[in-house]
């Protein structure tokens, strides 16, 4: 017999609440290649700098938090991107999560492929600890 594990409302605000925070100030969203683990992110294909505050309290039902503005890395590594993770100033990996062109955690619009000296920049980010 299987059971389903379910959370109530202020659970999945207060666990989502707790995650973010873990990233403080000054955290980033990191694009990562193949191999990347949350224990070892490995290269930065682009680094993007989350707001001072990174995302919003979580919604009190749904227990989704929005990202505040996100910056541009206006001058990428490069690589082939599979991952993604969201980081401390410290560089400690908090989330860590795939990237794909669709149908993923994170899904780049513009292709896997970044070049040397590219822009990449993320228009919305949302996240969510528990998913019921």
């Amino acid at each position: 017999m299987s059971a389903t594990v379910t959370h109530s409302n202020g659970a999945k605000a207060a666990a989502t609440n707790a995650v973010t925070a873990l990233i403080g100030a000054s955290g980033f969203l990191r694009f990562h290649p193949t191999g990347s683990t949350v224990t070892t992110p490995g290269a930065n294909i682009a680094s993007l700098p989350f707001s001072a505050t990174a995302f919003a309290a979580a919604n009190s039902t749904t227990g989704v938090a929005t990202a505040n503005a996100i910056t541009s890395d206006t001058n990428a590594t490069g690589g082939t991107v599979a991952f993604a993770s969201f980081q401390t100033s410290a560089n400690a990996a908090i989330v860590h999560c795939a990237v794909a062109a669709s149908a993923s955690d994170i899904n780049m619009t513009g292709g896997l492929v970044v070049a040397s000296g590219d822009t990449v920049s993320c228009s919305a980010l949302t996240y969510a600890a528990l998913s019921q």
